[in-house]
């Protein structure tokens, strides 16, 4: 869902090679002979790692399981990279998430702690998070830092956004939290970003996503209105009743990611109001 987008964009300013587990060339980063078979066919100076095992609640269900396909991609596929970069003297760029950190005091900066309370991390982010740490050894490294992307049209997977304005049309909408801190990031960010940190030849952990903060429920309640829908149709629900139950996923209540650091580069995040503005213009209003 990002890495095309990026692909997409980035089309005209530099040759790039896409590669996936499908395509030609093809790539199974769980494969550490996959790996080091495309980094000895292709030459490149950077590469960027979009792929990962996504599913936050599917990859629950497999915490503390180091053989299942959520830390096999996540971290063990990132190990396999990180050695061939390693050896390739090849940038990584890593991209990660707000998830890695355990969601009680963001929105977060770049070099805040991830806990103190890991069990209010996600599996998804414990796996994320050790992909950083893996990525960190090196010595040319960027990790790009999203949260919640979304994207005007995309038909391989639903993000926030278009599956809220889904079932708004079906009559299904769930209440949406009014007391959870989010900073979703525009997808079509991240290729300008990327361009500017490495046109200036950048190291390190950056945050990318809405410099404004909001609450799922005023957020899609905006998100509804722009595309034309009813806004008093949202309802107001508790992400802190939510995960009362005990076999929910963790996710963050006050999360988000605060962007000062490549603001003072050069480049503002979109704001998630900006962001649905965007995507309703891009999609002509038809994602419902």
């Amino acid at each position: 869902m990002v890495g095309s987008r990026f692909a997409q964009l980035w089309q005209n300013k530099t040759q790039l090679i896409s590669a996936d587990l499908s395509s030609t060339p093809s790539i199974d980063l769980t494969k550490k002979g996959s790996v080091q078979e495309f980094f000895n066919t292709y030459e490149f100076e950077t590469a960027i790692l979009f792929s990962a095992f996504t599913d936050v609640d599917q990859a629950e269900l497999q915490r503390n399981d180091k053989n299942g396909s959520c830390w096999k991609i996540n971290v063990d596929g990132v190990r396999n990279v990180a050695k061939s970069c390693k050896e390739k003297k090849v940038k990584l760029i890593f991209i990660s998430t707000d998830f890695v950190f355990d969601g009680q005091n963001g929105p977060y900066k770049e070099d805040d702690s991830a806990g103190p309370n890991m069990d209010q991390v996600s599996w998804y982010g414990i796996s994320k998070l050790e992909g950083e740490k893996i990525v960190e050894e090196l010595e040319d490294f960027i990790i790009l830092r999203i949260s919640y992307p979304y994207r005007a049209y995309f038909q391989g997977k639903e993000d926030f956004f278009k599956k809220s304005l889904s079932l708004y049309s079906e009559n299904k909408l769930y209440p949406m939290f009014d007391d959870q801190t989010m900073t979703p990031t525009f997808i079509d960010d991240v290729a300008p970003a990327l361009q500017l940190l490495l046109e200036s030849d950048r190291k390190g952990v950056f945050h990318l996503a809405s410099p404004t903060p909001g609450t799922p429920y005023e957020i899609i309640k905006n998100l509804i209105k722009t595309f034309g829908g009813d806004p008093k149709v949202v309802e107001k629900g508790s992400i802190i009743e939510f995960l009362k139950n005990g076999d929910k996923t963790p996710r963050p209540v006050k999360g988000g990611l605060i962007v000062d650091k490549i603001e003072k580069l050069g480049f503002v995040p979109t704001s998630w109001k900006k962001g649905i503005e965007q995507i309703y213009i891009q999609s002509k209003g038809k994602l419902i």
